[in-house]
């Protein structure tokens, strides 16, 4: 187990702390620690690194100190090749964030920067932020995030970074609170068990964004690849799949994303080719979201155009994009075409095809 550092340092936050997934102000940290043992963390089994601190300005502005851990996640961007920096959990005490931006979380993920010495890449973590905000714009049942720039110092390197852009990801225990839902970790999940309009508007997301590196039904440990499912306490609706993880994703369009061996088979040759892996519902289902995306244009345009800090190329490319999925959803021959054309069937017995 390693023994760590860590020191953050906040923005000044007001008199009464704005909780963190309240505000779109990116939350500006600084990180010192041996950062290469986290940099390292690339087998199947991470492991927390212990020891490490957080100072945080709290209410008043006074520094504290927050004891936490840290530790690599991920599975395909914690691979060196990819993520030569990968993404992180941050691990607090509860107790120890009351009156700060963190108060009331336990555990955050965090995207970071991927690539050294590639202000480039910033971009595509601004894309991908922008693609949770969207959902977001669609549903309250989405995770929330925040965006947030970051110094690191390794205290047993001469590694220094500074402003490195990232962003953090509400963790499931507080979606669980948020929504009065609990997480289901079945391995599989019958398609038949879901809200079918929740699971439309999922995967009518996923084709907006160009995302096929997803299922809602099964997984290897626990269901899903990249989406979690959810049921609701009362008991009234079918589960709620909600979806995250959109780097693979054509919206994004990261260089290491590349279409899978399956979807190369369906004609997709690249990951910007819209495919949709939606189930089969009904016509009144799927023209209800279909309605609900166009009532969010506007929102969703305004998110996009607006964004200061995407580059002018990188918002052209995105809004390209957004302007090809409205052209397909409010053409009825393109809906049928695009959409009703590849549906697959709601049969109960494929559902367990490993994603």
């Amino acid at each position: 187990m390693v023994v760590s550092v860590i020191c953050l340092s906040l923005v000044s936050i007001p008199a009464q702390a704005v909780p963190l997934f309240e505000s779109d102000d990116p939350v500006e940290m600084r990180i010192v620690g041996p950062l290469h043992f986290l940099k390292a963390q690339r087998g199947d089994d991470p492991e927390w690194l212990t020891g490490t601190q957080v100072f945080v300005k709290d209410n008043d502005g006074t520094e504290r100190a927050l004891d936490v851990e840290i530790m690599a996640r991920g599975n395909f961007r914690r691979q060196e090749k990819i993520c030569p920096f990968p993404p992180y959990w941050v691990n607090f005490k509860k107790k120890q964030v009351d009156g700060t931006v963190f108060e009331g979380q336990d555990r955050i993920k965090v995207v970071s920067h991927c690539r050294e010495n590639q202000n480039s890449f910033d971009a595509y973590i601004y894309r991908e932020y922008l693609a949770y905000k969207t959902y977001n714009l669609l549903t309250d049942n989405s995770f929330r995030v925040r965006l947030a720039r970051i110094d690191y110092e390794d205290t047993r390197s001469d590694y220094k970074k500074e402003s490195q852009v990232a962003f953090l990801i509400e963790h499931t225990d507080s979606l669980e609170k948020r929504l009065r839902v609990k997480h289901i970790k079945d391995r599989f999940i019958l398609p038949s068990l879901y809200d079918m309009e929740e699971l439309c508007l999922a995967e009518l997301f996923q084709y907006f964004v160009s995302n096929a590196d997803f299922t809602f039904f099964a997984s290897h440990e626990e269901c899903c690849h990249n989406g979690k499912a959810f049921s609701f306490e009362d008991g009234s609706r079918g589960h709620l799949p909600v979806p995250y993880d959109f780097d693979m994703s054509g919206i994004v369009n990261a260089p290491y994303a590349n279409p899978s061996s399956g979807m190369m088979e369906k004609g997709v040759n690249k990951v910007t080719h819209r495919y949709y892996l939606g189930v089969e519902v009904t016509d009144e289902i799927l023209e209800k979201t279909i309605a609900l995306y166009q009532s969010k244009k506007a929102s969703i345009y305004d998110l996009w155009e607006n964004f200061e800090p995407l580059d002018d190329k990188a918002r052209a490319e995105a809004l390209d994009f957004i302007d090809e999925f409205y052209e397909i959803i409010e053409v009825p021959q393109n809906v049928e075409k695009r959409i009703k054309e590849t549906m697959e069937s709601l049969d109960d017995g494929k559902c367990c095809q490993e994603g």
